[in-house]
């Protein structure tokens, strides 16, 4: 018996005049079910990238931000990065203060719902397990990164390094510490995505 089982949708000879209860049938439903798995394959793996894109254009549009002189850094101390992920952490207060204060007049619709949740999870994940950004403190990656044209498909030559913010407890013990290198999209949070997913809100 020939193997047909691999066979594409668009490729499958007769569909249109297939019984409900055939072989044929069962042959199409496989087929449709093996593209649908694909494609949120797919789907997971480009909002994952989106998300962590995000992350990091946000470090490279921000990285200089108190440089009052306008000088061009070269480099952080983990001090420094730890700083700066501190207010990675509170780019979103204003949009959680504005719908904490709509809580207290009216039920927030799940988008609503969903961010503050995602919020919420951010910056506990940051401070208990420290979440990875760019690596400012090895100066060819910021090199690298100012050189950075924002392009999701090259995001995996910045280096990254799991750091946990200054106030966190106990970050004398993980404060800044080498993950594997670089940036994992196949392995992008999946709460990140079904958030991205679900909303359009990426806080990632």
């Amino acid at each position: 018996m020939p193997n047909n089982k691999r066979k594409r949708v668009s490729k499958i000879k007769g569909k249109e005049k297939a019984h409900p209860y055939s072989r044929k049938a069962k042959q199409i439903s496989r087929a449709m079910h093996k593209e649908t798995q694909i494609s949120r394959a797919k789907t997971d793996r480009l909002n994952g990238a989106m998300a962590k894109g995000q992350k990091v254009v946000w470090f490279r549009d921000n990285m200089d931000s108190d440089q009052a002189d306008g000088s061009i850094k070269k480099a952080w101390t983990k001090d420094e990065l730890r700083e700066l992920l501190g207010v990675y952490l509170k780019r979103n207060d204003e949009e959680v203060a504005q719908l904490t204060e709509k809580k207290g007049t009216r039920t927030l619709i799940p988008r609503e719902a969903l961010f503050l949740q995602a919020v919420e999870v951010e910056a506990k994940e940051a401070r208990l397990a420290g979440i990875d950004v760019p690596d400012l403190t090895n100066g060819s990656v910021v090199k690298a990164l100012r050189a950075w044209d924002g392009d999701v498909n090259s995001i995996t030559t910045i280096k990254l390094i799991t750091c946990k913010p200054l106030d966190a407890p106990s970050a004398e013990e993980t404060d800044c510490s080498k993950n594997d290198g670089k940036l994992e999209l196949d392995g992008a949070m999946a709460e990140d995505q079904e958030i991205a997913k679900l909303t359009g809100m990426v806080v990632g």
